[in-house]
């Protein structure tokens, strides 16, 4: 019996005092890897990007050659503390609609997810 491929894949991010969150969405064995930052600047999407792939190459029969990627632009924290906050809310907003999370990688969504400070 063939193992299903998870559909999405959540990875919090933590790095110089902030955290971000990647979101890999697999669909027909081809990935498309999202990463959303609110306190741009911090982390480096590209070396994200390359840590994801080689990680779902190895795992998953994913071709390395279809992995899109795409760097996301939800509201910006107005401070210097409540990074953790924002990913729990892109979290719970990506929850929300479990049958349509696609509207999720639309900047209107994440504009939505940031509004619930």
């Amino acid at each position: 019996m063939q193992q299903s491929l998870p559909a999405w894949i959540f990875v919090p991010i933590h790095g110089n005092n902030d955290w971000s969150l990647a979101i890999i969405r697999i669909h027909n064995n081809v990935a498309m890897l999202a990463h959303l930052d609110s306190f741009r600047g911090t982390h480096d999407p590209e070396a994200i990007f390359h840590v994801l792939r080689t990680f779902l190459c190895l795992t998953m029969p994913i071709d390395q050659a279809l992995v899109q990627t795409g760097i996301m632009n939800p509201d910006q924290q107005k401070n210097g503390h409540s990074c953790g906050k924002h990913v729990l809310q892109i979290l719970a907003g990506v929850g929300m609609k479990e049958s349509g999370l696609d509207r999720c990688f639309r900047e209107e969504g994440l504009r939505y997810i940031a509004t619930l400070e």
